[in-house]
């Protein structure tokens, strides 16, 4: 806490190792159904309240990571990064009231009957307040964090492979929905690979490349973005 810069780049370098890890382990404890339906949530409770409270602290982890993927471009592409930082954290906050909403679906296949329970969460699903005010916000988390890697790329702070697989790994538990948790899983460990070789040289860096002089992985940079 003394050296502010020290402490700021200590919280993004973890935070980068944080989230993705926090995003494993919350789908491998998530019930084996991507419907919410009732019966399974009863059977599940344990592991459906255990694994809201992990996606909730992965996307709390997404705001230091957000803010510092944005401070390495702060010098080479302050607009980009400002931008991705800004959709990224609109994003993230709509996230975090996405993921409570297990808590109350859990409650409702507790308390009624799984007809209620289903015809309850169609009709929240179905609201315009909830589709365009709550769900479709937080696919921004997505724009931020692919404009922020993509612009690390593009002046050489990160290889490209970096933003590439990362996109894998988010694209992953789309395309395997309603397999178990434990293949859905697996788009979070390439996210541990690529927000952890970003983290691992956060965490290296000296004072002096954390407040802007950040080294490139190949060429000189051609300028800003």
């Amino acid at each position: 806490m003394k050296n502010p810069d020290v402490f700021r780049r200590t919280v993004a370098g973890l935070a980068l190792f944080a989230w993705p890890l926090f995003e494993f382990l919350a789908f491998l404890t998530s019930p084996p159904d991507a419907d919410h339906d009732p019966d399974i949530f009863r059977t599940h409770a344990t592991s459906v309240q255990v694994s809201a409270l992990l996606y909730i602290w992965a996307t709390l982890s997404l705001i230091p990571v957000i803010l510092g993927l944005a401070h390495l471009l702060r010098e080479r592409a302050p607009r980009a990064g400002g931008i991705g930082a800004a959709l990224g954290l609109v994003g993230a906050g709509h996230g975090l009231t996405l993921f409570t909403t297990d808590f109350y679906d859990l409650a409702l296949a507790l308390s009624l009957s799984d007809a209620q329970a289903k015809a309850i969460t169609k009709q929240v699903g179905e609201m315009p307040g909830f589709v365009f005010g709550m769900l479709l916000p937080g696919f921004l988390l997505h724009i931020g964090l692919y404009t922020l890697l993509i612009t690390l790329a593009v002046v050489r702070i990160a290889p490209w492979w970096v933003p590439v697989v990362a996109l894998v790994g988010t694209v992953v538990p789309f395309v395997t929905m309603g397999q178990p948790p434990v293949v859905q899983s697996t788009g979070a460990l390439l996210h541990l690979a690529t927000y952890g070789w970003i983290g691992l040289r956060v965490l290296r860096m000296s004072e002096a490349e954390w407040r802007g002089g950040v080294g490139e992985v190949r060429a000189p940079l051609p300028g800003r973005a």
